[in-house]
């Protein structure tokens, strides 16, 4: 389930960045994205070894000290890294009825939800229908969850939400909405 990380950890990353941004008036949810395939590093071990909340909480220290040094807020890495590694979990939990033991150290007892039976085998293995990339029923609700979010954070903040997630020179190519003058007037507020 590799490719479909991407649709729902964006979705993800979106409505929790608008609530984040509402409060605090930062985002760095973007981290989200970037944190949802942690999980599956363990694919060069033992697949599942890192699929539990001991190993989310020690990558989440470790990813929000090497992103403090680039001036980003310990808590705000932490908290944003926990919730993209804790979304794969969760993502994960959602296709296989009994996944990882993520609740480890608390149980070594395996867990999942199984939303989505039809896309296990019978011989238990993901079905990458897709392009051999991805499953299609996953892919599909992944991408109505994104354009859903999308729809939901441009409705509350407008347009501009999404600077936070490409650079201003960028931003500002594609947009066309802002002279530059103007966008550092948003940012400044």
């Amino acid at each position: 389930m590799l490719s479909e990380h991407i649709f729902y950890s964006g979705a993800i990353a979106i409505l929790i960045g608008m609530i984040f941004f509402k409060y605090t008036g930062r985002d760095s949810s973007w981290i989200i994205v970037l944190c949802a395939w942690a999980p599956d590093l363990d694919l060069f071990l033992h697949h599942g070894a890192f699929h539990n909340i001991a190993c989310m909480i020690i990558f989440g220290v470790i990813l929000a000290l090497i992103l403090k040094s680039f001036g980003i807020k310990f808590f705000d890495a932490f908290f944003f890294s926990v919730i993209g590694f804790g979304a794969h979990l969760l993502e994960d939990a959602m296709v296989y009825d009994v996944a990882y033991p993520f609740l480890w150290p608390f149980s070594t007892n395996y867990h999942g939800l199984e939303l989505f039976p039809d896309v296990i085998s019978s011989r238990g293995h993901y079905i990458a229908n897709f392009f051999r990339i991805a499953n299609t029923e996953i892919l599909i609700v992944g991408l109505l969850f994104l354009v859903l979010a999308i729809i939901i954070r441009t409705y509350f903040e407008g347009p501009t939400w999404i600077h936070w997630y490409m650079p201003e020179k960028l931003y500002l190519k594609i947009s066309g909405i802002f002279g530059m003058d103007d966008y550092r007037k948003f940012q400044n507020r």
